[in-house]
């Protein structure tokens, strides 16, 4: 761990309602305090003038077993240069599978990591098939051993729901993933977008604590009704503690579904990317183009860092360790290049908005040590966007 000083930049922290231009002390690893001047005293400094200054980036909703499920990226180079420095994996691995993901991954990760354990045992392997069409896949009492033998990386369920990966299962998926969490006493995170059951009838069975993510897409049972109106059962949700998690992904994200929420008083309960191979290349790209999307859709910059920090660390009970930079937090830190133009913003449905602010990470410090994204990954999300 290092002792570093990150000088004027402009900070923007909403757990502590910051923003303004300061300095910001690590001492061993941790923040030691903000002020608008520190002097370095012989210390390492970095440079942050001109640039926006957040707490690292918290990722409810990614995965990176890569190599092994079809979905794996790169942890380091799709997410921590981009500023994300924690990163949870939602399902990739299964009771079966986890071992190898744990050793292989999890472990050895040099920013903060944690997962959701796939009710089905084998994890999201194969490409094109559903890991619930056959339910004697879905091992429910190997599912909580293994749970109970990982306990500190692992922080709840994960079952999917759509036709395509249930099938003839139906809603059993849901039901065997329910009795598992009930079991072990842990949040159930619930994959939803054209389901073959109702959304109603799905959330009806969620417990607080729960996640609905891809809450925002635009496929059948989503959050609206056939007038456009968001439904009784997700306002009933919310209010009784269930996270509405924006998981972008390759299908799971509409425009016109978020405006017509918003415009009805439902906000997002947190941003996450769903970053995997199939939506890396486009819708997604990265976490900092997800962001850069929604300032684009009228969200302030402070609320935007906000629901991609703070409201994160809190749902994983980490409040005072990541997504803030108050005295104590780990030292990491995401540093961010605010580019003006015009620049051209893609859903999973292939709608289109225009924004003029695109944030860009140009250097990201982990638990004191400062890292740097490549020029060659500037440059490909500069052509991207134009």
């Amino acid at each position: 761990m290092a002792d570093l000083i990150i000088r004027g930049g402009y900070v923007v922290d909403p757990s502590q309602d910051i923003e303004g231009t300061m300095d910001i002390e690590i001492r061993g690893g941790r923040v030691h305090r903000l002020a608008p001047h520190i002097e370095p005293r012989g210390r390492p400094t970095l440079n942050a003038r001109g640039r926006i200054v957040t707490p690292g980036l918290v990722d409810l909703h990614c995965h990176f077993f890569e190599g092994v499920s079809h979905y794996g990226v790169n942890l380091e180079a799709s997410m921590l240069t981009r500023g994300v420095t924690t990163a949870v994996d939602t399902g990739s691995a299964g009771s079966q599978t986890f071992p190898a993901f744990r050793s292989g991954f999890l472990d050895p990760a040099r920013m903060t990591t944690r997962a959701f354990l796939n009710i089905s045992a084998g994890g999201l392997l194969i490409d094109g098939l559903g890991e619930n069409i056959d339910m004697r896949a879905l091992r429910v009492g190997d599912a909580v051993d293994c749970y109970r033998a990982n306990r500190d990386l692992l922080l709840g369920m994960k079952v999917r729901l759509s036709r395509n990966v249930v099938e003839r299962s139906g809603g059993k998926p849901l039901d065997a993933a329910l009795d598992a969490s009930r079991t072990l006493r842990v949040p159930l995170m619930v994959h939803v977008g054209d389901t073959p059951d109702s959304l109603p009838k799905i959330l009806k069975k969620l417990r607080p604590g729960d996640v609905l993510t891809h809450a925002f897409h635009g496929r059948g049972e989503g959050i609206l009704d056939r007038r456009g109106r968001v439904r009784r059962a997700v306002w009933e949700a919310r209010d009784r503690g269930i996270l509405l998690d924006v998981a972008h992904g390759r299908a799971s994200f509409s425009f016109d579904t978020l405006e017509a929420a918003m415009a009805q008083g439902l906000m997002p309960g947190n941003l996450s990317t769903d970053l995997h191979t199939h939506c890396i290349n486009g819708p997604v790209y990265d976490f900092p183009s997800l962001m850069s999307k929604f300032i684009a859709l009228g969200f302030p910059l402070a609320e935007v860092i906000r629901l991609s920090t703070q409201t994160a660390a809190a749902w994983l009970g980490m409040e005072g360790e990541i997504g803030t930079l108050r005295p104590g937090a780990r030292g990491d830190v995401a540093i961010f290049r605010l580019r003006e133009g015009r620049f051209v913003f893609t859903d999973s449905e292939g709608e289109r908005r225009r924004g003029s602010r695109m944030l860009e990470a140009t250097r990201v410090v982990l638990g004191g040590e400062p890292l740097r994204p490549s020029g060659k990954d500037k440059r490909r999300l500069a052509r991207i966007f134009r």
